[in-house]
């Protein structure tokens, strides 16, 4: 059943009543000078009733294009045609964002590993619960945002938290949504997006391409991508158009990540979205004289969707440096 219109939607100092669009801050930490910290929001509250979808971004701070994307979004819609209320909120770690870093700086942590937050840990367990109070339980379903730098083509993932019809509906967005999908086969503890999975919130994670940089195809297809769910849910009137965006397979796959035994500068050895074969060569690591390191293999047959490197183009023991779409036979 749809929650009733809200005639009033308010997060932190943004207030939109029905019909209407709204932006403001959330505050969520206090800093060493006694400034409040800050994250934006913007609020499209639906005349009609509907669901609360909660689009966010930022969790790692070199991850910007959500911020075009909801800016987009906030300027295109009209409340008047949305049933439900779209929350965007496409910056929610200041701090990684300021450093220009994956990490929140004040305790090196990743913020998207500390979900659902406690009240006494450090900053980024205390803003998480902020962000899980505020944002995370007022919504009904939630995309999480992130990206990739390139090689890597654009898909979104499905967590394997959760039920089982939890993730079928998500899997169901997921693919509405118009990227390639792949469900995780591992979890990882204290993500944003395993946690709202857990309550029962169908949650999809979109990875575009390019961190630090805004990506005019990330942007276009991701705001394409948005309204296609809104469409699905019923938010807004018509079906889902097609998203164009590379497309190496059609049915839905699981993935895993290969990392690095030893280290070195990474050679790719395939194409960004090839197929490969079981113990085909898919990166080599050398030296800085080309002395082979280590030669990475893939472990099974699948497509490469990504070569997920931190910084230089260079890994070491323990680094990932490929991410494989594969059959597992557990898909839908």
């Amino acid at each position: 059943m749809d929650a009733p219109v809200q005639d009033v939607f308010s997060i932190g100092t943004g207030s939109a009543a029905a019909g209407e669009t709204a932006i403001g801050v959330l505050p969520v930490a206090v800093g060493m000078d006694a400034r409040e910290v800050v994250i934006p929001i913007a609020i499209v509250n639906g005349g009609r009733p509907g669901p609360v979808v909660l689009i966010e971004g930022g969790l790692h701070g070199i991850e910007i294009v959500t911020v075009e994307i909801c800016r987009r979004l906030k300027e295109e819609l009209i409340p008047a045609d949305l049933a439900g209320t779209l929350v965007l909120a496409p910056q929610i770690n200041p701090w990684a964002f300021l450093a220009s870093s994956r990490f929140t700086p004040q305790d090196a942590q990743d913020m998207n590993r500390v979900f659902p937050g406690a009240a006494g840990g450090s900053v980024s367990h205390q803003v998480a619960r902020v962000i899980t109070r505020e944002l995370l339980d007022r919504a009904d379903i939630v995309i999480d945002c992130h990206s990739c730098n390139p090689p890597s083509i654009h898909f979104t993932i499905v967590g394997d938290e959760g039920g089982t019809e939890v993730r079928r509906r998500s899997v169901e967005i997921a693919e509405v949504f118009g990227y390639p999908v792949v469900l995780a086969n591992t979890a990882y503890s204290g993500t944003l997006s395993g946690y709202c999975l857990e309550q029962g919130k169908p949650t999809i994670t979109p990875e575009f391409v390019f961190s630090r940089r805004f990506d005019p195809v990330s942007i276009d297809t991701g705001v394409a991508g948005v309204r296609n769910v809104l469409r699905h849910l019923g938010m807004l009137a018509g079906g889902p158009v097609a998203v164009d965006v590379p497309r190496p397979f059609d049915e839905v796959r699981t993935y895993r990540s290969i990392g690095a035994t030893k280290g070195g500068f990474c050679f790719f050895d395939v194409e960004c979205g090839g197929a490969v074969t079981k113990d085909e060569p898919i990166a080599t690591l050398r030296d800085v004289w080309g002395t082979e390191m280590e030669r990475i293999l893939a472990p099974q047959d699948g497509v490469i969707i990504a070569f997920p490197l931190q910084g230089n183009q260079a890994a070491g023991t323990g680094d990932k440096v490929a991410y494989l779409a594969y059959r597992s036979g557990n898909e839908p």
